[in-house]
């Protein structure tokens, strides 16, 4: 395990440096070159990984369109939910936007920490909890906000994302054209 996932961890659970060292057996390095996929559509990959470095983006194609519908950078954990939570294979594609260094587990190793250390099995309950409320409001600005106003909110709490995302991705997770970006971050500019 690398210092910056043990920090993490840390921030939401009080482990020892023995809860540390009974997991750092079952995590993995994992590098992945920019363009390349943590996982494809119709793949099983039920692994969670710490983003050490690097961006990756979550989307799924329709009418033969790239619709990015998330954003992860470091210090983020990413995972297929459906593989993951269903044990089904994966309804979306994971890529690589940036070359990236992650920490992986997988579900059966994950599943064994959560069994052995209520510690862990917290963990794994805050992070979860944290994703669901992060979805939800989301999901909420999608419904009350205007594109602009998500972009502003973007801008406040998240101004890595527009600095380091190619703009037709950024344009997808804002659920807008790249053209409206540009006009956007034109009239913001003004």
């Amino acid at each position: 395990m690398r210092d910056n996932l043990i920090a993490f961890v840390r921030k939401y659970v009080n482990f020892s440096d023995e809860d540390i060292e009974f997991a750092q057996p079952y995590f993995t390095d994992v590098i992945l070159k920019k363009g390349g996929f943590w996982v494809k559509k119709g793949e099983y990959n039920a692994d969670v990984a710490f983003i050490n470095k690097g961006m990756l983006r979550s989307y799924f194609i329709k009418d033969n369109v790239d619709i990015t519908y998330d954003l992860s950078f470091e210090d983020q954990i990413i995972t297929s939910t459906s593989s993951y939570s269903q044990g089904l294979p994966s309804i979306d594609y994971i890529q690589a936007i940036e070359d990236c260094d992650l920490c992986a587990i997988t579900k059966i190793n994950l599943d064994f920490l959560y069994s052995h250390s209520p510690k862990w099995e917290r963990l794994g309950r805050v992070l979860y909890e944290n994703y669901t409320v992060q979805q939800e409001i989301r999901l909420r600005s999608f419904i009350s906000e205007t594109a602009r106003e998500r972009y502003e909110a973007l801008s406040k709490h998240k101004p890595e994302l527009l600095r380091r995302t190619p703009q037709i991705y950024l344009a997808n997770y804002l659920g807008i054209t790249p053209q409206s970006l540009s006009r956007l971050r034109r009239e913001i500019t003004k």
